[in-house]
Protein backbone atom coordinates (compact mmCIF):
# COMPACT_ATOMS: atom_id res chain seq x y z
CA UNK A 1 0.00 0.00 0.00
CA UNK A 2 1.49 3.06 -1.20
CA UNK A 3 -1.06 6.04 -1.16
CA UNK A 4 -0.23 7.97 1.78
CA UNK A 5 -3.85 9.08 2.52
CA UNK A 6 -5.03 5.24 3.43
CA UNK A 7 -1.60 5.13 5.32
CA UNK A 8 -2.54 8.44 7.41
CA UNK A 9 -6.21 6.86 7.49
CA UNK A 10 -4.64 3.30 9.63
CA UNK A 11 -2.44 5.10 11.75
CA UNK A 12 -5.03 7.24 13.09
CA UNK A 13 -6.94 5.05 13.74
CA UNK A 14 -4.24 3.53 16.23
CA UNK A 15 -4.20 4.13 19.85
CA UNK A 16 -0.29 3.78 19.90
CA UNK A 17 2.37 5.31 18.17
CA UNK A 18 6.47 5.64 17.94
CA UNK A 19 7.49 9.08 16.82
CA UNK A 20 10.93 8.63 15.25
CA UNK A 21 13.58 11.13 14.99
CA UNK A 22 12.84 10.97 10.67
CA UNK A 23 9.10 11.90 11.87
CA UNK A 24 10.48 14.77 13.38
CA UNK A 25 13.68 15.51 10.69
CA UNK A 26 10.56 15.74 7.84
CA UNK A 27 8.37 18.17 10.30
CA UNK A 28 11.33 20.52 11.12
CA UNK A 29 11.60 20.84 6.65
CA UNK A 30 7.43 21.00 6.27
CA UNK A 31 5.84 24.18 4.68
CA UNK A 32 3.06 26.04 6.25
CA UNK A 33 0.56 27.83 4.46
CA UNK A 34 -2.70 29.42 4.76
CA UNK A 35 -5.46 27.19 3.73
CA UNK A 36 -8.73 29.09 2.04
CA UNK A 37 -11.12 26.29 2.79
CA UNK A 38 -13.97 27.50 4.71
CA UNK A 39 -13.22 29.55 7.82
CA UNK A 40 -8.91 28.87 6.47
CA UNK A 41 -6.60 27.39 8.76
CA UNK A 42 -2.83 26.62 8.53
CA UNK A 43 -1.83 23.73 6.69
CA UNK A 44 1.27 21.92 5.75
CA UNK A 45 1.42 22.62 2.01
CA UNK A 46 -0.38 19.71 -0.21
CA UNK A 47 1.84 20.53 -3.26
CA UNK A 48 5.29 20.85 -1.22
CA UNK A 49 5.05 19.76 1.81
CA UNK A 50 8.91 19.79 1.58
CA UNK A 51 9.53 22.61 -0.13
CA UNK A 52 9.37 21.07 -3.31
CA UNK A 53 6.66 19.10 -5.57
CA UNK A 54 8.69 16.15 -5.77
CA UNK A 55 7.93 14.72 -2.38
CA UNK A 56 9.75 11.45 -2.04
CA UNK A 57 13.24 12.92 -3.82
CA UNK A 58 13.13 15.74 -1.09
CA UNK A 59 12.51 12.80 1.33
CA UNK A 60 15.52 11.33 0.20
CA UNK A 61 17.46 14.52 0.64
CA UNK A 62 16.24 15.69 3.78
CA UNK A 63 16.45 11.95 5.64
CA UNK A 64 20.33 11.75 4.02
CA UNK A 65 19.34 8.43 1.97
CA UNK A 66 21.82 7.29 -0.07
CA UNK A 67 20.77 7.78 -3.74
CA UNK A 68 22.39 4.47 -4.77
CA UNK A 69 20.16 2.57 -1.87
CA UNK A 70 17.33 4.09 -2.81
CA UNK A 71 17.27 4.38 -6.58
CA UNK A 72 17.47 1.37 -9.27
CA UNK A 73 19.38 3.87 -11.62
CA UNK A 74 20.15 7.09 -9.92
CA UNK A 75 20.29 9.54 -13.05
CA UNK A 76 16.82 8.23 -14.05
CA UNK A 77 14.91 8.43 -10.13
CA UNK A 78 13.59 5.24 -10.60
CA UNK A 79 13.13 4.71 -7.14
CA UNK A 80 13.18 0.93 -5.63
CA UNK A 81 9.59 -0.11 -4.74
CA UNK A 82 10.53 -0.72 -1.15
CA UNK A 83 12.26 2.49 -0.43
CA UNK A 84 9.53 4.24 -2.34
CA UNK A 85 6.59 2.60 0.21
CA UNK A 86 9.01 3.14 2.87
CA UNK A 87 9.16 6.77 2.25
CA UNK A 88 4.99 7.41 1.75
CA UNK A 89 4.53 5.63 4.91
CA UNK A 90 7.01 8.12 6.59
CA UNK A 91 5.60 11.02 4.88
CA UNK A 92 1.89 9.55 5.71
CA UNK A 93 2.76 9.41 9.50
CA UNK A 94 3.91 13.18 9.98
CA UNK A 95 0.38 13.81 10.17
CA UNK A 96 0.41 11.38 13.08
CA UNK A 97 3.64 13.26 14.41
CA UNK A 98 2.57 16.66 14.22
CA UNK A 99 -1.32 15.87 15.76
CA UNK A 100 0.95 14.50 19.01
CA UNK A 101 3.27 16.92 19.11
CA UNK A 102 0.48 19.67 19.21
CA UNK A 103 -1.70 17.52 21.63
CA UNK A 104 1.20 17.51 23.86
CA UNK A 105 3.22 20.33 23.51
CA UNK A 106 6.30 18.58 22.81
CA UNK A 107 8.50 17.77 19.93
CA UNK A 108 10.63 14.96 20.87
CA UNK A 109 10.60 11.16 19.64
CA UNK A 110 9.40 8.65 21.74
CA UNK A 111 5.83 6.17 21.64
CA UNK A 112 2.83 7.58 22.70
CA UNK A 113 -0.81 6.60 23.30
CA UNK A 114 -3.53 8.09 23.47
CA UNK A 115 -5.93 8.02 26.74
CA UNK A 116 -9.26 8.46 24.97
CA UNK A 117 -10.09 5.84 21.99
CA UNK A 118 -11.57 8.53 19.49
CA UNK A 119 -9.79 11.67 21.02
CA UNK A 120 -6.73 12.71 18.54
CA UNK A 121 -5.59 15.48 20.85
CA UNK A 122 -5.88 12.61 23.81
CA UNK A 123 -2.00 11.68 23.33
CA UNK A 124 0.60 11.05 25.80
CA UNK A 125 4.31 9.77 26.35
CA UNK A 126 4.47 6.48 27.28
Amino acid sequence: MTDPGRIFEIAQKSSIFTVTEDHLRLLRRAYVIWEYTEFGAPAIDGKRPYGDSNVLDDIVEILEIDKAAAYDDPDDYEMKPHIEERLNQLHAETGIALQIALATGKFEAGTYRKTEQYNDTSWEKV
